[in-house]
């Protein structure tokens, strides 16, 4: 009897991170899609397919179901750049790994991060928190690369920042795609705009004069 009474606990906790998996996910379309101010618990119970009791259930504010989301978005992604930091290779090859996985994520999740980055000080706090554990690993790499003589002496902190605001920036350019953004923002930094190759046709005058990609406000 005491067996069976532990497999059912069991069995409901499992059922219980399920639902709360899957709520997270729901949640997450709907801030990409809307941003924090625009969404509703409404429209989120909507999307996970459930009563808009039972998402306070789990949990007691559309402003912590926000910032839970937010916290797994970037738990997979420190996952995703800790396994990219195991990769070999040269200083513009590891650091392509690691943009490589920062883009796509600020690509999806845009207007969550600019409704954190913009918002309350409660919230840039946890924006630039996470932020700064993104930024650890690239100066990592960047360190890795100073000392093996690959890179300047410049300060690495400063430079994972401006990474992740040129991620941020290239990603608001919506004719780049993951890949091209990649690219162009390991170029840029590790080979400055004053040289190189040249740029496409037509390509610097996609953006008219004084016109911003919707990126926004890059992380300050």
């Amino acid at each position: 009897m005491e067996q069976r009474t532990d497999d059912k606990s069991t069995g409901e906790e499992h059922w219980r991170d399920v639902r709360r998996n899957n709520l997270l996910d729901a949640a997450g379309r709907i801030f990409a899609r809307q941003g924090y101010d625009a969404a509703s618990v409404d429209d989120i119970a909507f999307e996970a397919g459930i009563g808009k009791a039972t998402v306070y259930r789990y949990f007691a504010s559309k402003e912590a179901l926000f910032e839970a989301v937010f916290a797994q978005t970037l738990d997979d992604l420190e996952v995703r750049l800790d396994t990219a930091l195991l990769r070999e290779g040269n200083f513009r090859e590891r650091l392509t790994y690691l943009v490589a996985e920062i883009v796509p994520t600020v690509r999806t999740h845009l207007s969550t991060i600019r409704d954190l980055n913009e918002g309350e000080n409660s919230k840039r706090r946890i924006f630039r928190r996470r932020r700064g554990a993104i930024a650890q690993r690239l100066i990592t790499v960047i360190e890795e690369a100073q000392r093996r003589g690959e890179a300047r002496i410049y300060d690495a902190d400063m430079a994972a920042r401006l990474l992740i605001g040129m991620a941020w920036t290239g990603v608001g350019a919506d004719y780049l795609s993951d890949v091209e953004v990649t690219r162009d923002v390991v170029d840029m930094a590790l080979n400055g705009i004053a040289q190189g190759r040249p740029a496409p046709e037509g390509v610097v005058t996609r953006l008219k004069p004084g016109q911003r990609g919707r990126g926004g406000r890059a992380p300050s």
